[in-house]
C-alpha cells in the first residue's frame, strides 16, 4: 500500500474544517451570524465602530458587517489551509515553525477548536517532543486567554457579571486539543517513522548484500588463485624440471619436439603465475555500488551522492569500515536530523580517501559524542584513519572520514 504524503492529509483536513466553518457562517445569515469572536468583533469595529453597536444593536446586523465578517473569515481560513499544507511539505525547521505559528494565529482568530486540533496534530508530527510540548502549552494558554477576553467582553457588553462557568466550559473544551496531540499526532508520527525505518532497513540490507556478494566473489577468486598455484603451478614446475633433465640426458640426440615442449611448459608456467598474481592483487571491493543501493532506498530524503572513480574500489577492511561509518551517519540523519537533503561525497585527496556526509537538518551545537560516533572513530582508527565532524543549531550536521591511501585505494 503506497504511503500518503502528510501534506495531502493536512490539506484535506484543513479544507474540510474551513469549508464547514464558512458554511456555518453563510447558513446562519446576517441575523444569526456568530459575531462574538475575534474576527466578528474586528468586523464590527471596522464597519460600525467598536462601541457603536451597543447604542444601536440593530445596526450591528447590517449586511456590510456580515460581508466583512464572512470575507475576513474566508481569508483567514484559506491562509490556515495553505500553511497546513506547506508546513507538512517543507523541510527547513525554521520555516516549519513559522508556518505553525501562522496557523496557530489563524486558529486563535477563527476561535475554532477543529483548527486548534489540526495545529496540535502537526505540532506532534513535525517538531521534536520537548519543543512540541512547549508549543502545545503556549497554544492552550493563548486559547484560554482569548476565551477569557471574550467572556469579559461579553459581560461588559451585556452589563452583567462575568460568566465564569462558561469560561470553565470553554477551557475544558480545549482539552480535546491535548488529546489530539497525544493520540492522533504521535500515532501518525510513529506510523510514519516506522515506515521510514523499514524502508531504510531494507535499503541497508540490499546494500550489505551487495557488499557481501562482492566480498564473497573476491574470496572465491582468491581460492581459485590458491588452487592454481598449489596444484597446476606445482605440476608445471615438476614438468619443467623433468623436461630439462630429459634434454640434458638426450644431449645432441634430443628430438626437436623436446625443446619446443620445454619452452611451451615454461611459458604456460609463467602465464599461470601471472594469473595468480593478478587475481591476488585484484581483491578490491566496489563500494560505490553498495552506496548507490543504500541511497536509492532512503525514504523522504533527497540524497546527493558523488563518488570519484579513484575512490570507488577499496580492499575489504577499508570498504567495510567506510560502509559501516556512512551507514551509521545515514541512520542518524533519518532518526534525529529531520533533514530534507543529504550529501555523500567519496573522493581521493592528498593521498587519503575522504568520505563526507552532510545534512541540512537541525544540528545541535552542544551535542555530546555518543556510541555511534565513538564506534565510527574506533573503526577508522584501527586502519590509521580519523573522524571529524561539525554541527550548529539549525545548520545541519557534517561528518568527514579519512583513511590513508594504503587502505583507501584499490
Amino acid at each position: 500500500m503506497p504511503a500518503i504524503p502528510p501534506w495531502t492529509l493536512a490539506l484535506a483536513t484543513a479544507l474540510l474544517f474551513a469549508g464547514l466553518d464558512i458554511a456555518a457562517v453563510l447558513t446562519a445569515g446576517v441575523e444569526r451570524a456568530p459575531l462574538h469572536n475575534p474576527i466578528g468583533l474586528a468586523a464590527l469595529a471596522w464597519v460600525v465602530g467598536p462601541l457603536e453597536w451597543l447604542k444601536a444593536p440593530g445596526e450591528a446586523r447590517q449586511l456590510p458587517v456580515f460581508q466583512a465578517y464572512a470575507l475576513a473569515k474566508t481569508v483567514v481560513a484559506a491562509l490556515a489551509v495553505a500553511c497546513a499544507a506547506v508546513a507538512c511539505a517543507t523541510r527547513p525547521a525554521r520555516r516549519r515553525t513559522s508556518l505553525l505559528a501562522v496557523q496557530m494565529a489563524c486558529a486563535l482568530a477563527l476561535d475554532s477548536i477543529p483548527f486548534h486540533l489540526l495545529v496540535a496534530v502537526q505540532l506532534a508530527m513535525l517538531l521534536p517532543l520537548r519543543q512540541a510540548l512547549a508549543w502545545l502549552a503556549i497554544q492552550y494558554l493563548l486559547g484560554a486567554g482569548v476565551d477569557l477576553l471574550l467572556v469579559l467582553d461579553l459581560s461588559q457588553r451585556l452589563a452583567q457579571p462575568p460568566r465564569w462557568p462558561l469560561l470553565g466550559y470553554l477551557c475544558a473544551e480545549r482539552v480535546v486539543v491535548v488529546g489530539g496531540f497525544a493520540l492522533v499526532g504521535r500515532l501518525v508520527l510513529y506510523e510514519r517513522r516506522t515506515r521510514q525505518a523499514l524502508a531504510a532497513a531494507h535499503a541497508q540490507v540490499l546494500a550489505t548484500q551487495s557488499l557481501l556478494a562482492d566480498t564473497v566473489r573476491g574470496a572465491e577468486r582468491m581460492r581459485i588463485a590458491r588452487d592454481l598455484h598449489d596444484m597446476v603451478g606445482h605440476h608445471l614446475t615438476a614438468l619443467n624440471l623433468h623436461l630439462d633433465l630429459a634434454l640434458r640426458q638426450a644431449g645432441s640426440t634430443a628430438p626437436p619436439a623436446l625443446p619446443t615442449a620445454r619452452d611451451v611448459s615454461h611459458d604456460l608456467l609463467a602465464q599461470v603465475r601471472s594469473v595468480v598474481t593478478s587475481t591476488r592483487e585484484d581483491r578490491a571491493i566496489d563500494l560505490a555500488q553498495a552506496l548507490r543501493m543504500l541511497c536509492a532506498g532512503l525514504p523522504g530524503l533527497k540524497v546527493d551522492l558523488r563518488i570519484d572513480a579513484e575512490a570507488a574500489r577499496h580492499p575489504a577492511p577499508a570498504a567495510h569500515a567506510l560502509f559501516c561509518c556512512i551507514q551509521e551517519a545515514v541512520t542518524n540523519t533519518l532518526r534525529h536530523a529531520q533533514a530534507g537533503c543529504l550529501t555523500i561525497v567519496l573522493e581521493a585527496r592528498e593521498g587519503m580517501t575522504v568520505a563526507r556526509v552532510a545534512d541540512d537538518g537541525r544540528g545541535k551545537p552542544c551535542a555530546t559524542e555518543g556510541n555511534g560516533l565513538r564506534g565510527m572513530r574506533e573503526r577508522l582508527a584501527d586502519l590509521g584513519g580519523a573522524l571529524s565532524y561539525r554541527h550548529g543549531g539549525g545548520d545541519g550536521f557534517a561528518l568527514e572520514m579519512r583513511l590513508p591511501h594504503a587502505w583507501g585505494g584499490a
